[in-house]
Order: C-alpha cells, then structure tokens, then sequence
C-alpha cells in the first residue's frame, strides 16, 4: 500500500485541527485532566501575553484563578455529562493583571489519548465597560430604563425604577401582567388609560412617544403629593411585527419643581451611545446625509466623527452596491425595520463586512434612518474556518458519516461520498444507513453518550463492505458523539484495513501450518511413555496406589454432575489438581475454571473479587469490574481454603449457593450466573462449626460430596512414581539428562513422613535437578537436610518413628525460612518465594500460628 494513500494518523488530524485554530481571532486552549495546557492557539497567546512555547508549559490554574485541581475535576466530570459549557470569569495575563473573558468549553473530538478540553475564549474588558458605564448614566442622571419583551411576555426594570415603584431590588423580570398590575395601584388619576393607549400605539407602529406619569408608592402617605415621572418609549421590529419597547423613566430633581435639564440628558445619552460596540448612524432621508455618527462608528470607517457629521451616504457605501442602497430607503419607509448583511467602504478604500439593523423614524414631516451596525468579519473568518474544516475532513482516506438519533445520513465526507453514491441514485443526505451499509451494528446514541461520561472506550467494529464490483473490502467502524448546537450526532468514521486484514491471515495461516509441522515433528520422535503415565487414569494426576484409585473412582463419579463438591485434606496434597480433574472430565470442561485462594484476600476486598463493584461504588473504584463467580459463569470455580472466609462473607457465599444469583457493589440489579462450585480446605470445619467460626449452613451447602485427599505418608508406594516424573519434567525443563535415581536415595525418601506433602517433594526433586552433574539424580544433599536429628522443640527431626504434628511442622518450616531471609517475608528472596506461598498467604499463616518475624531480623 503507497504512504501516501494511507489516512493521517489521530495526532496528525488532532495537529491540523489545531493549526486551523490559529487563523480564528478567539483565544483557544487544549487542557488535559490535570489541568495542563497542551497547546493554545496564536490568539490565546496574544490574549494571554504568552509566547506558544512558554503558554504550553502553563497550568491552567496559572491561567484561571478560580479554578483548584479538585474544582478542575469537578468541571471535567460536569463538562463529561453536558457535554459542552458556557463561562464568564476572568483569566490571569503574563503581567499578573485580571481581565474577564466569555467563552465556551467542550472536549475535542480529534484528541483520544490523553482527552483534551477544548477551551474558546475572548476577552469582554469593553462589554464590561459599557454595562458600567450604562450603571454610571443611570445612576448619576437619576434616568431608569425598562424593556418589555413580547416574544417572553416580560417585563425588565432597572434598579432605580424598582426603588422608585418600591419593588425589590433583586428582581429584575416580572411578567407582564403582573407588572401592569402593580403599575395601574400606583398611577395617579386616568393618566393610566393614557400609557395603555400609547403602549397600543407603540405595539401596532414602530416610533417613539413620550408621556408623563404621576405616581404615588405604597410608601409614601395618600396626603403626599404623587411624584411627577417622564417616560419615553420606542419600539422595535423585525420583519413581521414590533417584538418589543424599550425605554426611559426619568423624573426630576429631589426637592426641585424644574424639569430634567435636558441638554443634560442628551450628553449623558450621546456618551452611551458613544461606548457601544455597534457603530450607530442617524441619517436624513431628505438628503441622505449623516446627521450623527457615535464613536464606534468613527473607529470602524477610519473617518473622524467630524469628517462623518453632514458626509452623504454614499461616502461610505460600496460604489457597486449603488442600486441596492438606492432601493433601500422606501423599502425601510415601508417596512419600518430591516436586517441585512452590507459592506462599508473605509476611508482607506477597504471594504468591511457588517451585519445592518436599520430602523425608520417619523417625526412630523421629516423622515430619519437609524443605522446599527455590527462588525461580522470574525463570522467572515469563522467560515472561513469551518470551511478550512471542512476541505481537511474531504481530504481524508477515512470515511466519515454522521447520523441523526434515528441512524439517517446528515452529512458525509468527499472519501464517503465516492465509494457509497455507486450504491444509488438517490441522495445520501437523508438515507437510513441500513440501506448503505447494510449488517453493521449501529449503537444507540444514548449508549456512546454514557460510555463517553464513564471513560469507557468501545473498541471498533469490523464491517464487510462489498463494492459494486463484487470485491469484499474489511472497514474498521470507530463510533464518537458529536455535538452542534443543541443537537447530538452519531460519528462513524470507517478505515479500510482490507490490505492489513489479509497480510494477518496469511501470517496466521503460515503459522498455523508451523505448528502443526513442529506438532508431527514430536509425535514422530516420541517414545514410548513409562509405566507411571500408562497408569495415570487422572489425566495429570500422578498414581499407583490403591488407595488413591477410590479418589480418581469418586471424581469419575461426581465429574458429571453440578453437585458442590468439597475436597479436604493437609497442604501441598494437591487438592487444587482434584479440582482441575473434576473440571476438566464434566461437562463443563470446555469452560473457565476460575480458582480463589480465599485465606489470599485482603477482607476489605473479599466481596469486590467474588462478587465484582459497579464504577465509584467505593473510594478506588474507577471502573466497573466483573468478579470471580461472574468470570465463571457457565465453568467451574474452585474456592480454595474456604474456612479462611470471614462469617459476613460466609452469609453472602450461602446466598448466591442457593439462588444462583450474585449482586456487584454499588448495584441494586442481581445478576444470574450458572457456577459449579468445587471448594477445599486444610481445616476441621466441623470443629470450626462448634467454636462459632464457620457456618453449619454453608457447611452443609459445601458438603455435598466430600473427597478426602490422603497425604503422601499414606501413600509411600507412589513417591518413587513421583520422584521419576518430576525428576523427567525439570531435566527437560532445564536441558538436564537425568536417565539414573540411586534406589537407596528413594528408600530414604519412601521412609520419610513429607510434612508438605507432593508440594514438598517437588521442590526436593527440583533442587536436586538443579545440583545434578552427572546422568545420576543429585539426591544426597536433601537426603543429608532429611537425616539431621539435632532439632530441638524449635527445630524439629525428621525422624521415622516419630509423628510431628502438622501444624507444628508448618510453624518449624515457617521458623527456619524467616531465619534463612532475616525475617523477610515477600519480595525476591523473601520467605515466601522460599517456601512457594502466596505472600498473603504465609503471612495469614504466621498470624495464626503466632509467629513474629520481628524476632529473626538484623
């Protein structure tokens, strides 16, 4: 396959994903869950007074000051479930200095490992002036102002006017009937009728009225005179009708009968306008020139306000538009309200894209233009970038295709588009994916939602694709959630991996046929198994003793059904191995086996392994985990050292006995499992019943067919078998020639009791192995560890005639491994590995047999 026809890997498409940001005028960062900034855009670091170096080795907590790591992760996992998030706070410059910023933060699609939080920002310093510069007019001149909005049916008041009606001053919204109400209680006179006429005028025509009000609050005495109010209103439409009037609610002077100044007025209103964002116009119709023109409006055409004040229209506008703005003006006469996107010609002749809202105004004979205008090359540029999206997605090998929530096609890629327009003449935007990619399973949007808020990853889906030209081709299918606007999307984005797929098989198919050649190979070279093996009816059990025989008698007879079985029997007698047989000759053979060592688990993890916990049901659990008996399901678990549990785990062990039925941590679902449970132990659980420490219950849910395992001192007959067979396993393991075992050396051993039992003999053989130089078995130096006989009470003889208790004999070899480690328990080198126990386990044993490993250090 040619490179160049190869898709781009993830991080490529994540790195032009990020140079496509650099040519947007909002600031942009890419910040992981630890709060570190992987890259920001040329505009964040002009924003932020950064080099693009120095702004990816920052912390975004350097950035935002509000923000700790643990309110960071908060966010993070509020930002998981809405997916996308507005904010409004300040950010911290390379200076130190605090200016505040609106934005929007979302995770980036592109970014996989680690995820990355799409943070879009841009300074709002001049927003904020204007609201307080608003408040200042308001405030200093003593003017409130008001909105009533038809499209929500409320009403909006200033802090002034609540304080002058008495109202709260926290409230700034009521609806509209409401606010009539309270208005019509405090209206003095029919002034009332009044504003309900000029509120009808102002509803069916746009302009502008004004009006006195007399009003007396409920604070104020009824024998106090009503407070004399001016108000001033406008209205505002869009093209169908007047969608709401705002305006001004002044009143004057405390203690003064002079009206408002209003040259006073007028200055304080010239210098709101004179801060607003939107360059503002007022033009005659009479002559089409500019009569006002607000500071804004001077800073967006280059032109002072000077040079505007009297300039005709036609100064600013693009001489090819000519015939357009011509037909504009009895257009708005008739209209009263139009929204249009235009250009301005600036005074260094370029031309700059504007949104208009253009408003007509009557006053008796004369005829006014209000124009607003609102700069929209950042929308020019941010299609630009949509655009510039757009190509790279075309550009792509992959297939991308977005779905709707009910799986039909709304958008496709160029890679898409190509191979799925031979399947129909139809168009694809708007066609069920089933009819183009018939089969694939399609994964309900809500579960890719929740998988995205777990941290979970759904691994891809292999799909078959036959062209048009009958050739079968393998896709790959990744699935992702996409978001635009309020709206959620399905993301396939499908790669052909037919050439990789066909390269595995035919490796897979070459070493399939290896094996068998190396398989035939053996078969031809192997000679004739020795007797031990003939008589081996256990499969890997390894016997010739009579005794023994009724053991392999009674696993024939239970293997076949699901009874409960419970092997017992001392340590190292190989009760796991009766476990495997009894598995491997049921019907379940084909099935896990899944085995516990139950004296191995820490308590406070007991349930979680056996059961499985559901993410976040306790500190720790990041992710949903299957337990044991769930992992088992269908197949066999082996619950070795049973008497080890503790007795609450003991009740719940009883419970999914009897029922079948298991329930995770932190869930309230039960789940059905079909287990088939073998169990062991090297304790008298009857004894252990009669001190309170084991249930008689469980005991006798466990009990149903009992296996006793005989220790090796009771069969002598098979430790020469045994020595033979695992003397044959490590000198082949070790590339040793063992063909010779000194039959004196094996008496010797036939003699000796084996408190460890087949475990003990094991490693006897396995060290001789290893010391062996010659064809003969190396069996002297654990014969001579055998014979000694200076043991005191705390070292014990293996003598023949003598009997040592099991346990004491566990407590003697534990003894004799901590002095041989200096009392190191686990780790390389620890008493553990020399005695082959489980490091929980050896340490359980210590506690129970009271031994201090203190004593042996130093």
């Amino acid at each position: 396959m040619n490179l160049a026809d190869q898709a781009p890997p993830v991080d490529a498409l994540l790195q032009m994903h990020q140079d496509a940001f650099n040519m947007v005028t909002e600031g942009v960062l890419w910040v992981d869950i630890t709060g570190r900034v992987h890259y920001g855009n040329e505009s964040a670091a002009k924003l932020l007074g950064y080099t693009t170096k120095v702004l990816q080795r920052t912390s975004y907590f350097e950035i935002n000051p509000h923000f700790s790591m643990l309110g960071w992760k908060r966010f993070w996992n509020r930002l998981q479930e809405n997916a996308t998030e507005p904010f409004d706070t300040e950010f911290v410059n390379a200076d130190g200095k605090l200016f505040t910023v609106r934005g929007r933060a979302g995770f980036d699609i592109y970014s996989i490992d680690p995820e990355l939080c799409l943070i879009v920002f841009t300074a709002t310093e001049a927003g904020k002036r204007d609201a307080d510069l608003l408040e200042a007019v308001q405030e200093d001149a003593d003017i409130g102002v008001w909105e009533i909005n038809f499209t929500s049916n409320q009403v909006f008041v200033s802090p002034q006017i609540s304080r002058w009606l008495s109202l709260s001053e926290e409230r700034r919204f009521y609806p509209a009937a409401e606010f009539l109400g309270v208005l019509r209680e405090q209206v003095v006179g029919d002034i009332y009728d009044d504003v309900r006429a000029l509120y009808k005028r102002l509803k069916v025509n746009s302009g502008v009225e004004e009006t006195r009000l007399s009003l007396r609050t409920p604070s104020t005495d009824k024998h106090t005179a009503p407070t004399e109010y001016l108000v001033r209103a406008r209205s505002v439409e869009n093209e169908l009708e007047v969608y709401k009037i705002y305006g001004t609610l002044m009143r004057p002077e405390a203690g003064s009968s002079q009206p408002v100044d209003r040259s006073l007025q007028e200055e304080l209103l010239r210098l709101a306008l004179d801060q607003q964002f939107e360059s503002v116009f007022l033009v005659s119709y009479s002559d089409r020139k500019i009569l006002y023109a607000n500071d804004r409006a001077a800073e967006m055409t280059g032109y002072s306000k000077r040079e505007l004040i009297q300039a005709p229209t036609s100064k600013l506008a693009n001489p090819a538009n000519a015939e357009e703005i011509r037909l504009l003006y009895p257009k708005l006469r008739e209209q009263r309200y139009l929204e249009l996107p235009t250009q301005i010609r600036r005074k260094d002749g370029s031309l700059l894209p504007t949104l208009a809202r253009l408003h007509y105004y009557r006053k008796g004979e004369e005829e006014y233009m209000i124009a607003v205008n609102q700069d929209n090359s950042r929308q020019e540029a941010y299609s630009e970038s949509l655009q510039l999206h757009a190509t790279t997605l075309d550009a792509l090998d992959e297939w991308v295709i977005w779905l709707d929530a009910g799986n039909g096609v709304v958008l496709v890629n160029e890679a898409a588009r190509r191979k799925l327009s031979r399947k129909t003449s139809l168009p694809l935007e708007g066609m069920p994916i089933e009819e183009l990619m018939p089969d694939l399973p399609i994964p309900a949007l809500a579960d890719i939602r929740q998988e995205k808020i777990d941290g979970r990853s759904r691994s891809a889906t292999d799909y078959i694709y036959s062209t048009t030209s009958g050739d079968d081709r393998t896709l790959q299918v990744r699935f992702a959630q996409v978001e635009a606007g309020k709206q959620r999307f399905l993301c396939l984005i499908c790669r052909d991996v037919t050439v990789q797929y066909n390269n595995r098989r035919k490796l897979q198919k070459t070493k399939r046929r290896v094996d068998e050649l190396t398989k035939q190979l053996q078969s031809e070279n192997e000679t004739l198994r020795e007797q031990i093996e003939q008589v081996n009816t256990g499969g890997s059990i390894i016997t010739v003793s009579k005794k023994y025989q009724r053991i392999l008698a009674q696993i024939a007879q239970v293997a076949d059904t699901d009874a409960t079985v419970l092997v017992t029997g001392e340590t190292g007698t190989g009760k796991e191995l009766l476990a495997q047989s009894i598995h491997k000759f049921s019907n379940r053979g084909r099935k896990p086996l899944v085995s516990v060592n139950c004296a191995a688990l820490p308590e406070n993890l007991i349930e979680s392994e056996l059961f499985g916990h559901e993410r976040g049901a306790f500190t720790g659990a990041f992710a949903q985990k299957k337990g044991k008996f769930e992992l088992a399901d269908g197949g066999t678990i082996f619950l070795d050292e049973i008497g080890e549990l503790p007795l609450d785990m003991q009740a719940k062990l009883l419970r999914v006995l009897q029922e079948g039925e298991i329930q995770r941590i932190g869930s309230t679902s039960s789940i059905h499992v079909d287990v088939r449970v073998v169990a062991a132990t090297n304790r008298d659980l009857e004894d252990m019943i009669a001190k309170g420490t084991f249930r008689e219950d469980l005991f006798y849910r466990l009990n149903v067919f009992p296996i006793h395992n005989p220790p090796l001192r009771e069969r002598t007959e098979d430790i020469p078998v045994l020595v033979k067979h695992f003397a044959k396993v490590y000198s082949d393991r070790m590339g040793r020639n063992i063909t010779h075992i000194n039959p004196k050396d094996l008496e010797v051993l036939v003699k000796y009791e084996f408190p460890g039992n087949v475990r003990e003999l094991i490693n006897l053989v396995e060290r001789a192995v290893i010391t062996s130089q010659s064809s003969t078995l190396n069996l002297s130096a654990s014969l001579r560890a055998l014979r000694r006989n200076d043991r005191t009470d705390e070292n014990v003889s293996f003598r023949s005639d003598k009997i040592v208790p099991f346990e004491m004999m566990q407590k003697q070899y534990i003894i004799e491994a901590l002095k041989r480690t200096k009392g190191k328990v686990t780790g390389p080198g620890g008493a553990a590995e020399l005695l082959d126990l489980n490091g929980r386990t050896l340490m359980s044993k210590m506690n129970k047999l009271g031994i201090d490993r203190n004593k042996f250090t130093g």
